[in-house]
């Protein structure tokens, strides 16, 4: 650390010296506590976020019938109520571990939250296929345009 400027100590009264002199990796270890928490966590709510996918894409299906009746459709409802939501967990969990990732293990820790969210959604889509019988992709308006 040649190049870092000199700590005014009269800013940071409350931090020891020696968070200073640390690189990133051994001075916030509590980062790579969090890191693995949220990625936990990101697990459940991967899990529960494919599961609401597939539930939109059959409430799609299950109302197709009446829709149609009254002269509509429900193309765009999993799209609005199942996909929207899939895909803002997935960014959120890539902004929370991506900079936790940074901090605790530099250019690696990002590769750490790519494969996490990734291992996080494969994890989910198999609790989704649980929940639906091996059919998450199955069920959907598709039924009704294929022939």
């Amino acid at each position: 650390m040649a190049n870092a400027r000199p700590i005014d100590h009269r800013l940071t009264p409350l931090l020891p010296d020696t968070v200073f002199t640390m690189s990133p990796a051994t001075a916030f270890p509590q980062r790579a506590t969090r890191f693995w928490v949220y990625t936990g966590i990101g697990v459940l709510v991967m899990s529960v976020a494919w599961c609401w996918y597939g539930l939109a894409q059959l409430e799609a299906e299950s109302e197709q019938g009446k829709a149609v009746t009254a002269e509509t459709t429900m193309d765009g409802f999993a799209l609005a109520f199942g996909g929207i939501p899939l895909i803002a967990a997935h960014i959120i969990g890539l902004a929370i571990l991506l900079p936790l990732g940074w901090q605790r293990w530099r250019l690696p820790g990002l590769a750490y939250g790519l494969v996490a969210v990734a291992v996080a959604s494969v994890i989910g889509i198999g609790a989704g296929q649980l929940l639906f019988g091996g059919e998450l992709f199955e069920v959907g308006l598709h039924r009704y345009y294929d022939d």
